[in-house]
């Protein structure tokens, strides 16, 4: 369930800074040269700037091979001919664009924090929604970004080329989180709505559902040809139950309300309560991480209080840009 305090806490927090930008030109140029770098997608075979297997006649090399009967003539080298009187061809690199799809969960459980001085799990999603549209945007990749949360919401895309980077950051900048979700029954509705397979980079809190029902969305998205990143958003507060527990004068009685339900349930935050806690949320996300696994889906938890830098260069490490 997808807790947020009460008591001196049933209303939200409000942001930390509300006039602060999500993007600025100094967060963009740190990334402008990256792209993203999923490992086995399918292409569509466009001009874009991502290095595929195939070999063509673009002008990035790759290799030579023997001259055979039907290869394009043009692609001699005579260099070697005149070196070593036998004839070869120069093999290069065909650049392809891929599409890159970002699901962004936009309900209500992401618009929280643990403490007034974090950002919310909403404001970073925000933040790396817009800024791995941009990266792949500059590398002519076609991006869509799709918030949800009862429903897919209305999205911005297909795009494609460096115009549309304003209006995509605009678009993300403008975005606000209500509502519940369901993630499986989603991720299942958005698979139908899609021809072909590509990039998929879903942001959420996956407060929604069992593991083993994203599992089953993960496979058919799978089957259809996507490559999925996970970027799982948590609060210090959902993996630590004890830095929740600080913020509260009187731990006899705490009330806790559902963000996306409003279902309520009071307690005391005794250390047995905490440590049982603690417990059975390391226990839900080892279930996540096996059934990641198992379904060859990257997972990548992401804390919400580590600067922007360091979770960008987190996603480097685990391969999604580069």
């Amino acid at each position: 369930m997808r807790w947020r305090r009460s008591t001196a806490i049933t209303d939200r927090p409000e942001p930390v800074d509300t006039n602060a930008p999500l993007f600025d030109e100094a967060l963009l140029a740190q990334v402008r040269r990256l792209s993203l770098t999923p490992s086995g997608i399918r292409s569509s075979g466009l001009a874009g700037e991502h290095r595929s297997h195939r070999r063509g006649s673009s002008p990035e090399f790759a290799d030579f091979k023997a001259y055979s009967l039907g290869d394009d003539f043009r692609r001699i080298d005579w260099n070697i001919y005149s070196r070593l009187g036998a004839l070869f061809v120069r093999l290069s690199e065909v650049t392809t664009d891929i599409s890159v799809q970002i699901l962004l969960d936009a309900s209500e459980s992401m618009d929280w924090r643990g403490a007034d001085d974090r950002r919310s799990k909403f404001t970073v999603g925000k933040q790396l929604a817009g800024v791995l549209g941009y990266v792949a945007v500059q590398r002519f990749d076609r991006v869509t970004i799709t918030p949800f949360a009862e429903t897919l919401r209305p999205d911005f895309g297909p795009v494609q080329g460096r115009s549309s980077v304003h209006p995509m950051l605009a678009f993300v900048t403008g975005l606000e989180a209500r509502g519940r979700t369901d993630l499986p029954r989603l991720l299942d509705g958005w698979l139908r709505t899609r021809r072909s397979g590509g990039f998929l980079l879903l942001i959420s809190d996956l407060l929604s559902g069992e593991p083993e029902e994203l599992g089953a969305a993960l496979r058919a998205c799978r089957g259809r040809g996507w490559e999925v990143a996970i970027l799982h958003l948590l609060d210090p507060a959902e993996r630590d139950p004890a830095l929740l527990a600080a913020t509260v004068e009187d731990r006899s009685a705490v009330e806790l309300i559902d963000a996306e339900s409003h279902d309520r349930i009071r307690l005391a935050m005794t250390d047995d309560v905490i440590e049982r806690s603690r417990a059975a949320a390391q226990a839900w996300r080892d279930e996540l991480e096996t059934v990641c696994l198992r379904e060859r889906t990257l997972l990548i938890p992401v804390e919400t209080e580590r600067p922007l830098a360091e979770i960008l260069r987190q996603l480097g490490e685990a391969g999604v840009i580069g």
